[in-house]
């Protein structure tokens, strides 16, 4: 039995581990959240910190994000109403009904 407990707790910390150092803007292994950009009419634009946004670059396709952006007009329209333009996205997350962007 204490085995079984030794295995199960570091099993459990494992996990934890590689959880806490993946990124949490890792989005690009999620292709539903760049063909949402082509469906979506609106979105949430979040700014970045400076090591957010490093984090960010290294695990997003930058250029891909915003072509994307580009041909959906509807979306570009809401990201300007926030404030932003298209060429400060490095990032998305999420879903047509709940998509974020993650801007410089």
């Amino acid at each position: 039995m204490k085995m079984f407990k030794i295995i199960a707790i570091t099993a459990t910390l494992l996990a934890g581990a590689s959880a806490a150092s993946a990124s949490p803007y890792n989005v690009m292994g999620g292709v539903e959240s760049l063909s949402a950009i082509q469906e979506a009419t609106t979105a949430n634009v979040q700014k970045l910190g400076g090591g957010q946004a490093l984090s960010l670059r290294g695990d997003n396709d930058v250029a891909s994000v915003q072509a994307n952006i580009k041909n959906n007009k509807w979306l570009v329209e809401s990201i300007e109403r926030q404030g932003y333009s298209v060429d400060q996205i490095v990032g998305v997350s999420g879903e047509q009904n709940s998509l974020t962007l993650y801007a410089l």
